[in-house]
């Protein structure tokens, strides 16, 4: 399946539409909210990573960095950004026992799977990580 295109503007606007969204969320499910939020967060990174390499289309990328823009994973876009080291996501358990980390995160708001019981505060820290970022990002870009 081939991927849809996306350049630097629809990144900057998508990152624009789902933070202003998820800022003024008053209804809904949390798991959905945070979804909202790996979407904002994601096109934000992708966004700052074409501006920081003058680059508007993906096109433009070389083979290296065209993965990187093709990534779910935070923390492949956050070293991109060189951050990594500034958002740290800690790694937690779902109902199923599977590890989640920060380039499977949406997954787990995607289909609505619960963390491990024990785990409660597991979703707050990775959602609290990302609200971080999404603020740093609207300075960024």
């Amino acid at each position: 399946m081939a991927k849809t295109r996306a350049d630097r503007k629809n990144y900057k606007c998508a990152f624009q539409k789902h933070a202003h969204t998820y800022d003024n969320w008053k209804n809904g499910s949390d798991i959905s909210r945070r979804l909202l939020l790996c979407y904002c967060v994601e096109c934000g990174l992708k966004c700052k990573i074409m501006q920081d390499n003058n680059i508007y289309r993906t096109s433009q990328a070389d083979t290296d960095l065209e993965k990187v823009l093709g990534t779910h994973d935070f923390r492949l876009l956050l070293k991109a950004v060189k951050h990594a080291k500034v958002y740290q996501f800690k790694e937690f358990k779902t109902e199923y026992n599977e590890v989640v980390t920060a380039e499977n995160f949406h997954q787990v708001c995607r289909y609505c799977i619960e963390q491990k019981k024990g785990e409660t505060d597991s979703l707050n820290e990775f959602e609290k990580i990302l609200k971080a970022i999404a603020e740093w990002l609207k300075e960024e870009i």
